[in-house]
């Protein structure tokens, strides 16, 4: 694989992992316990584990294609899985962004901006390596 390739699948990695980490605070960002019932209790918790869940998710998936890109470059196969793994998630993230925006307050309008075009910048990030994988 060339080495423009390696150095994009780094770059779409870390920003995915950036994305991961950011996820964990979304909750603080936007005070969601401000908002939540008292009696829903079940509800609450579910709220914050899945934001949890995929956050964790995210991580794992990122760091796993960093590892296979630092130390298993010549895992081919498995780079092939974890770059389409992620892949689709920006393909999915930024597909859901632009029919369903994010309701923002006014002083964070810009995330409606950002979000979805990291989204579309990552697909195109991790397209080029991803052919290139395909056809080896």
């Amino acid at each position: 694989m060339k080495t423009s390739h390696i150095r994009l699948l780094k770059l779409g990695a870390i920003q995915t992992l950036f994305m991961a980490v950011y996820h964990f605070f979304i909750p603080f960002q936007f005070n969601w316990g401000e908002f939540l019932l008292e009696g829903t209790a079940t509800i609450n918790w579910s709220l914050y584990a899945l934001n949890n869940y995929f956050s964790f998710n995210l991580l794992i998936v990122a760091l796993f294609l960093l590892y296979c890109l630092i130390i298993k470059k010549e895992q081919l196969h498995t780079l092939k899985i974890l770059t389409s793994i992620i892949i689709l998630f920006w393909c999915f993230s930024a597909i859901y962004q632009l029919i369903e925006p994010m309701p923002l307050p006014v002083y964070l309008e810009w995330l409606g901006y950002l979000l979805p075009g990291l989204a579309i910048i990552n697909i195109g990030i991790f397209i080029i390596p991803l052919k290139a994988l395909v056809k080896s």
